[in-house]
Order: C-alpha cells, then sequence, then structure tokens
C-alpha cells in the first residue's frame, strides 16, 4: 500500500503529523515515554524499595497459584520512538528531497518482565509464562493485534538555514505492577510485569532554523 504525501515547509516551525499504523519498535529503547498523568513509572524505573512495598501487599503464604498485583493499569502515555532521520541546508538555495519510509507487519502488543518472571515468543506475538498471562489478562484491559505492511513517500523542500527532523510520536496505554506464584504454601516465583499497546503511531515532520 502507497500513500503520496508532497510536504513544502516554510515556517520557522512547523510540525506535521498524520496517524498510521507502524512498526512498534521494542518500547524499551524508545527515546521518550511520559505518562498523562503524574505518579506513575515504568517497570525498569522500579526500585528495590518499590518491589519491597509491592510484595508487602500480598499474604505471607498462599497454596497454589499466581497471586498479581496491579500498580497501573491501563495508564496512557504519549511517546518518541525514534528519530528516522535529519536534513539539513547549511547553503543559499533550497534543496529537495525524496523520501520513502516503509513499515513492516508488527504486533502492537510489547511485554516485558523482571526477576524469575519469563515470556515465551511465538513469531512476533509475546505472551507470560506459566499461565500468568491468563492472570494478568484477567485483571487489565489489552489486545494482541498487528498492523499491516504500508509505504509513504514524501517530498520535502528544505529552505535555506534550515533543518528538518522525521521522528515517529504515538500513544499507547502501559500497565505494570508484581507477581508471585505458589506452590504448596511455597513461593517459587517472583518478579516484575508490564504491558505496552500502541493506540496510536505517525510521523512528524518538525522543521527548524540551524
Amino acid at each position: 500500500m502507497k500513500k503520496w504525501m508532497i510536504l513544502i515547509v516554510m515556517c520557522f516551525i512547523v510540525s506535521f503529523s498524520f496517524i498510521t499504523r507502524i512498526e512498534a519498535d521494542e518500547y524499551q529503547n524508545y527515546q521518550e515515554i511520559v505518562f498523562d498523568e503524574e505518579g506513575h513509572k515504568l517497570l525498569k524505573n522500579y526500585t528495590k524499595d518499590d518491589y519491597n512495598s509491592y510484595y508487602s501487599n500480598f499474604a505471607k503464604k498462599y497454596f497454589m497459584g499466581w497471586r498479581i498485583l496491579t500498580v497501573t493499569r491501563n495508564e496512557t502515555v504519549e511517546f518518541l520512538s525514534e528519530t528516522k532521520l535529519k536534513i539539513y541546508n547549511n547553503g543559499y538555495s533550497t534543496i529537495k528531497h525524496n523520501i520513502t519510509l516503509t513499515t513492516k507487519e508488527e504486533t502492537k502488543f510489547q511485554a516485558s518482565v523482571t526477576g524469575e518472571l519469563d515470556l515465551k515468543v511465538s513469531g512476533n506475538v509475546k505472551k507470560f509464562k506459566g499461565g500468568l498471562d491468563a492472570n494478568i489478562k484477567g485483571t487489565i484491559q489489552y489486545t494482541k493485534s498487528t498492523s499491516a505492511s504500508e509505504s509513504y513517500e514524501f517530498v520535502i523542500i528544505v529552505d535555506p538555514g534550515t533543518y528538518v527532523t522525521i521522528v515517529t510520536r504515538g500513544t499507547g496505554e502501559i500497565s505494570n505492577g508484581v507477581a508471585k506464584h505458589y506452590l504448596f504454601w511455597v513461593q517459587t516465583k517472583k518478579g516484575g510485569w508490564e504491558t505496552f499497546v500502541v493506540t496510536t503511531e505517525y510521523f512528524e515532520i518538525i522543521k527548524e532554523r540551524l
């Protein structure tokens, strides 16, 4: 699928966006993820004190199975996943660039774990191992959809003394927390879990002066 767009950037700072389905890079490597509401954090930012505090919510012993604590539930985030390219014009004449950006078919659901928890990867789909996936899905809302591959072609005109940056931005939902597993009153596993679901993703084109 191809879509043609011609962009002539003339202002001091211009931001142009269109929503599409594009490849969801591993969110742990995104350049920026910001929660809409304060008071939430990513799993990778959990501290030792955080884990101790969250684990203290569980009773000392359980007979069998998983116990889940959801700390962040379906919270909206905005992200900047990557900088696609930058085009500089240090000269005195306008320059023109033809650019093609192609996306890949990719799942919009991502997950990560810490401690003794594990993930199972099948193709582009990740799930929590050991029956944890069903337990987590019972406490939060998410789907494991995939996106189609698309190509976008741009004609970008860059004025003298300016540069254009193309980045990928979007919105998503993050849920995270901790879990423990018991077998005959003995704790067998514990750790943190997190899900990230992309809801919208788009290219953003920004022009600034050098």
